[in-house]
């Protein structure tokens, strides 16, 4: 019978002979795989006329980097509000992803009015107060995040297209651009 110490260090011993032995066998299981499939990015192909479905994320601000819900502001809804986290990832980050009233078909393009809202003094404060702090709205559209194309020029005279996650809520008037 092994004393207590011992009893450690063969079952250590047996440790590091198999854990090559594993190590081995899931690199020859990963390299005989070809593909793989990642929960809410499976690729998905739209005839003409389907729709696409879009979420909205938030609401955020490079100012003052606090969220707040897309839908704590009075903007259209859907008749029933559902969350739709897609994976595990947009749960363990906390993410609340909802259905919308909008409504985009593809190969289409026909707009019309999701509703109509009277805002109240408050709610007109509570916008005009994102504007200013410079919000975007994150919408997703076919899983993939809403953006907003931006041209910027280099230092060496080229233009460079980038993007920016979102959109933003609103643009304050300006001596160019009059309220």
């Amino acid at each position: 019978r092994a004393a207590p110490g011992e009893a450690n260090i063969v079952a250590l011993h047996s440790l590091a002979r198999t854990m090559p032995r594993l190590a081995a066998r899931a690199l020859a299981l990963i390299a005989s795989a070809q593909a793989f499939y990642l929960p809410g990015v499976a690729p998905r192909d739209y005839m003409d006329s389907d729709k696409v479905e879009i979420r909205v994320h938030k609401l955020s601000s490079p100012r003052t980097h606090l969220p707040f819900d897309y839908y704590s502001l009075p903007f259209c809804r859907p008749d029933n509000l559902v969350k739709q986290a897609e994976n595990l990832g947009e749960v363990l980050h906390g993410a609340v992803i909802q259905n919308s009233p909008y409504e985009v078909f593809m190969g289409r393009s026909e707009f019309r009015i999701a509703c109509r809202v009277e805002l109240t003094k408050a709610q007109k404060i509570t916008l005009s107060q994102r504007v200013r702090q410079d919000y975007r709205v994150h919408l997703i559209m076919d899983n993939l995040p809403a953006a907003t194309k931006m041209i910027a020029e280099m230092a060496d005279g080229t233009k460079k297209d980038m993007y920016d996650r979102g959109f933003r809520l609103g643009f304050l008037g300006s001596k160019d651009i009059p309220r």
